[in-house]
């Protein structure tokens, strides 16, 4: 009835909304999860994008009698945004990010990451208050119905404190804008009967001085455990009760749409360090007095994370933590500091202090250093504890999470108690850290649901942890991670039975239908904390240490167009879990046939994924073993023949492009399009697509005089001249087979480009002879060959290495795609991609005779995994006064041919590059000829090589 409920529900919205729809088995399956150990499947997955579409939903939802739950980012910790009902996802619509004059305040759609905002405001050296450790991927929308908080953000800072404006949508329909006079007018006309309601509450909680005393105690650390009820205590105007209550109700008293912030101070001068101590007490007592009685400050002492001996052990390996090793002991717990400050002097006089007091309570290693690179790199092994420490769990198990607070005075005994408590019930892998000044802490744990007796060992400890944070130490069950349905059945415990049935009134009075994501936060089931409990089954060695935390998801480029590394990874595990217990053939079936294209065709095997998960899973070479195990007998035969026949290839994939540009002058381009697209359509997509960025290339260089102007004859191949130092360059297949786009600059092709460079730059170039079909073997890997792909690169390699005299000389290419490749195979030769040549080798050497006023800067995926934004950006930086990095993109989808044959995953990846680039920039720049192929076409800019934007900036 639930899957035929939402079927219905998607066929009322299909034309009312322009979000995707779906409710097959596999994409239902997909968005079941959340960070949380909890797991239900949705009957409907709907993208919204608007308050109209979020109006629809309600009433589709209502006339089928399914619940609404909304999900942003999905990191989730209490299984908030999980729901076996309507999941209604929320889209590229509500990225609104407007600055305010003076940079006091920010307005920002649900759908912005923090760390997106942040950036926003950091010239301005503000920032806003909530700052989660998962800000890199968490949105908005999350962080205002969680009241999350954070490292710094403490309980001053949070939404509730430093929210000025907010926009919602209640279940009616109604939207209600805080910020304007009107909206407030109209709605205290219609909604009369609500706000009464809600005045009554505040009269009825201020009589009860008990009571009043318990909310203002509860706040005085940080709590979300339960509704906001301090907006009844801390307000009288009904309407700003209603907006504080909805900060932190998990989605389930309406839907936020917009929120406006005061920003608070980000302070540029900062020292940070991590600082051992000889045991936990020590540790405890500093932090009590680093808290300043609870008082939120913005200079001196503004962060303290505690982390003990068993969390630090699971990062030791890490480069930033040798120096603190021969500190520690079997017992000594470390605390992450920052100090802050608006200018040196003062970071000066507060550092002193710190350091005063640390020596005073016993810390056994003393470092607040102004590396900012050092900090930055302990801040990122703190962020990512969550999925570190996770990692180190066994293999199969889930990973558990709690987040519980007591007061400050109390944070040394507490610290003891709670590792006492864990390793009583059994948890002896659970580490501990957390958010020291605020009384806040994180452990965490791993467990196998599927063995017998797990889920009552968990419900034990669940029960003990409530008698000792809720009762014996006055603190909260949930500190920042929301109370969802991990913590709803110990919330009447936690605050009593008056404040429990006050916390019913509320819902009665927003939500009487129960249509918002019912269960959580208010939950009369006493086990829903042990119930649809997720199991990770093993299904392969390179993701099974996933805990599906989310973090990946930003950097996929099909992330919202099909399926992220998370999502591919928890359908992998399912896969393996029905093939393993054979119970639902024709699911599994339906899973294996629908993953072919939403797990593995727009899959661009970037492993961008690995680059934002703490503990660098590569889902990406999942995905390719996936892809090699699929291939059969007559496609292994096809790449056999392929790279038999290498230089064919070449020399019709060249000839193919090169008669779509002879035809786009004869026939109108649109034309040849659309032709190629009806081939494409009888073909089911085995005829590449063309457009009218992608350009035939150079081809391979022929030999010439290398004092003959290179833009006149072609491709110099000089012979060594004596004083000249020599260097091994190889023109990567792509800029041999893709040309550049025209401008109006006159640039040269890549390997022009890079021989008129590196001539201009005093050096003698070997080219490998027979260059057309030499490759690295990145194509043959990414299409599930790897056989092949070992072959070509290790026979390029070798070529490489005879050239380079054995490593004496240098080699350079010209795609990041390939230098990465080739770096991965044994050799004397080693590949410098140009971006890192040109700024160390080349860039000295010449003259900058010209400029552009601004460049765009694309960074490819093999770019990031190479760590060269340094160089790509300072090679551009040369060539132009301003930079435009495309921040919208990480991976652009075009993915070595994707771009021809799956184009939409190239479209979808760009969607938002537009935003990045301003009205005067004419050009771009990247490392990949078919990314700057794709980029061109969807930028509506041509982008070009570095090689081919420096060569012309420094032509004499």
């Amino acid at each position: 009835m639930r899957l035929a409920a939402g079927e219905r529900v998607a066929a009322r919205l299909k034309p009312l909304v322009r979000g995707a729809i779906h409710t097959d088995p596999l994409m239902t399956y997909a968005w079941s999860g959340d960070a949380s150990s909890y797991r239900l499947i949705p009957a409907v997955v709907v993208f919204v994008n608007s308050e109209d579409d979020v109006r629809e939903v309600f009433k589709a939802a209502r006339a089928e009698g399914l619940p609404v739950t909304f999900r942003a980012a999905g990191t989730s910790l209490s299984g908030q945004a999980v729901t076996d009902g309507v999941l209604a996802v929320l889209g590229d619509g509500w990225r609104k990010l407007a600055i305010h004059p003076g940079a006091e305040k920010i307005t920002l759609g649900p759908a912005i990451i923090v760390a997106e905002a942040n950036r926003a405001l950091k010239k301005f050296d503000k920032k806003i208050g909530p700052d989660p450790a998962s800000q890199a991927t968490c949105k908005i929308g999350g962080v205002v119905n969680n009241n999350s908080s954070g490292m710094c953000c403490g309980v001053a800072q949070n939404t509730y404190h430093t929210m000025d404006r907010l926009r919602i949508v209640l279940t009616d329909g109604t939207m209600l804008d805080s910020g304007d006079a009107a909206s407030r007018d109209a709605f205290r006309a219609s909604h009369g009967k609500m706000l009464a309601g809600l005045h009554q509450l505040h009269h009825d909680v201020m009589a009860d001085e008990e009571l009043v005393a318990l909310i203002r105690h509860k706040y005085r650390i940080k709590n979300t455990v339960g509704y906001s009820l301090n907006a009844l205590v801390d307000y009288h105007d009904p309407l700003d009760i209603l907006i504080h209550l909805m900060v932190g109700s998990e989605g389930t008293l309406g839907f936020v749409s917009e929120v406006t912030y005061n920003t608070v101070p980000e302070h540029p001068f900062k020292a940070t360090g991590l600082i051992p101590f000889p045991n936990p007490q020590s540790a405890g007592r500093a932090i009590i007095e680093m808290a300043n009685g609870g008082v939120q400050v913005t200079t001196g002492v503004t962060a303290a994370e505690y982390i003990e001996r068993r969390a630090l052990a699971t990062v030791e390996h890490l480069a930033p933590m040798a120096p603190l090793l021969p500190w520690l002991t079997e017992d000594s717990p470390a605390v992450l500091i920052d100090v802050t400050a608006p200018d040196a002097a003062t970071l000066e006089m507060e550092v002193a202090k710190a350091n005063a007091l640390l020596a005073r309570h016993g810390a056994t290693h003393i470092d607040l250093s102004t590396d900012e690179h050092r900090s930055h790199a302990l801040w990122d092994i703190r962020k990512g504890f969550f999925t570190s420490a996770g990692a180190a769990r066994p293999k199969g198990t889930i990973m558990l999470t709690e987040d519980v607070a007591a007061p400050i005075e109390k944070l040394a005994e507490f610290v003891v108690d709670l590792r006492t408590m864990l390793d009583e019930h059994g948890y002896t892998d659970a580490v501990i850290f957390g958010h020291a000044l605020a009384g806040n802490l994180h452990f965490q744990m791993g467990d196998d649901f599927s063995v017998p007796g797990a889920a009552e060992k968990f419900d034990v400890f669940n029960q003990e942890l409530s008698k000792l944070v809720s009762l014996r130490y006055g603190g909260s069950l949930k500190a920042e991670h929301g109370t969802g349905r991990a913590i709803a059945p110990f919330v009447e415990a936690e605050w009593g039975s008056k404040a429990y049935a006050i916390m019913h009134r509320i819902k009665a009075l927003f939500d009487p239908e129960r249509l918002l994501n019912p269960g959580v936060l208010l939950n009369d089931d006493a086990k829903i904390h042990v119930k649809n409990l997720k199991v990770m089954p093993l299904a392969d060695e390179i993701v099974d240490l996933c805990i599906e935390c989310g973090f990946c998801e930003p950097a996929c480029p099909s992330h919202h167009m099909t399926l992220t590394p998370r999502q591919r990874i928890a359908v992998t595990r399912e896969r393996a879990r029905l093939r393993a217990s054979g119970e639902d053939p024709a699911r599994l079936a339906r899973f294996e046939a629908d993953f072919q294209y939403a797990g593995m065709d727009t899959c661009a095997a970037c492993n961008l994924c690995s680059l934002r998960c703490p503990v660098g899973i590569e889902t990406g070479t999942l995905i390719l073993g996936e892809r090699a195990r699929r291939r059969g007998g007559t496609a292994h035969t096809v790449a056999r023949i392929a790279a038999d026949h290498r230089g064919t290839v070449e020399r019709a994939m060249r000839g193919g492009v090169a008669f779509a540009d002879a035809a786009r002058t004869i026939i109108p381009a649109p034309a040849v399009e659309a032709i190629t697209e009806t081939a494409r359509r009888l073909t089911n997509k085995r005829v590449p697509r063309v457009s009218r960025a992608l350009h035939h290339g150079p081809g391979a260089p022929r030999a010439h005089d290398a004092r003959q102007d290179p833009r006149k004859t072609g491709f110099p191949v000089p012979t060594a001249q004596a004083g000249r130092p020599q260097i091994v360059y190889f023109p990567a297949c792509p800029s041999r087979m893709f040309g550049a786009p025209k401008t109006e600059h006159d640039l040269l092709d890549t390997p022009a480009a890079m021989m008129a460079l590196l001539e201009r730059a005093g050096y003698d170039v070997i080219v490998p002879d027979h260059l057309t079909g030499q490759c690295c073997g990145q194509p043959f890997q990414s299409k599930g060959f790897p056989e092949q792909a070992a072959e070509v690169g290790k026979a390029l390699k070798a070529e490489l290495s005879v050239l380079s005299d054995a490593g004496r000389l240098n080699v350079v290419t010209d795609a990041s795609t390939c230098a990465k490749h080739l770096k991965e195979f044994p050799g004397d030769a080693p590949v410098a991609d140009s971006a890192q040549f040109l700024v160390t080798h080349v860039l000295p050497k010449l003259a900058i005779t010209q400029k552009l006023p601004v460049v765009a800067v694309h960074h490819n995926c093999s770019a990031q995994r190479l760590a060269e934004q340094p160089a790509t950006e300072a090679v551009a930086a040369a060539c132009a006064d301003k930079l435009a990095v495309l921040s919208s993109i990480t991976c652009c989808g075009y993915a070595g041919d994707k771009g021809l044959f799956l184009p939409e995953l190239n479209a979808h990846a760009t969607r938002r590059v537009h935003n990045d680039i301003p009205d005067n920039c004419t050009l771009g720049v990247s490392t990949v000829s078919t990314c700057a192929s794709g980029l061109s076409e969807r930028a509506d800019i041509p982008f070009v090589s570095l090689a081919s934007l420096l060569e012309w900036a420094s032509r004499p």
